[in-house]
């Protein structure tokens, strides 16, 4: 992906991010995980192609604020390296604002 579309995806991003004061509930989060598809590849606490969101939302609780956008961006550009061999692939069915929202979703996701 060029540096305009990355840096036009970051800005987008950051504004959603300064912007939103309100959280979404829980029940938005999941819906929009399953309209985005995102249950292709995760599932809440088994490993599929992808790695589980209560395990990432584990290994980032303390970096919570800074990995909303790094999780975000993420789902947008998709990525590799933090979980394995097998790369995020970019979603190309994800709006900026809404994979902030799916960030934070899954960043609240907690072992039952």
């Amino acid at each position: 992906m060029n540096r305009r579309i990355t840096m036009t995806l970051a800005a987008a991003l950051l504004f959603v991010a300064v912007n939103s004061h309100a959280a979404a509930p829980v029940d938005a989060g999941a819906g929009l995980s399953k309209s985005s598809r995102c249950y292709s590849c995760h599932d809440a606490s088994n490993v599929l192609i992808g790695p589980p969101w209560q395990a990432i939302a584990a290994r980032y609780a303390n970096d919570r604020k800074v990995m909303e956008t790094v999780l975000a961006r993420k789902i947008l550009l998709g990525g590799g390296g933090n979980w394995g061999v097998v790369p995020m692939v970019p979603n190309e069915h994800v709006k900026p604002e809404d994979a902030l929202r799916l960030a934070r979703w899954v960043l609240d996701q907690q072992p039952k």
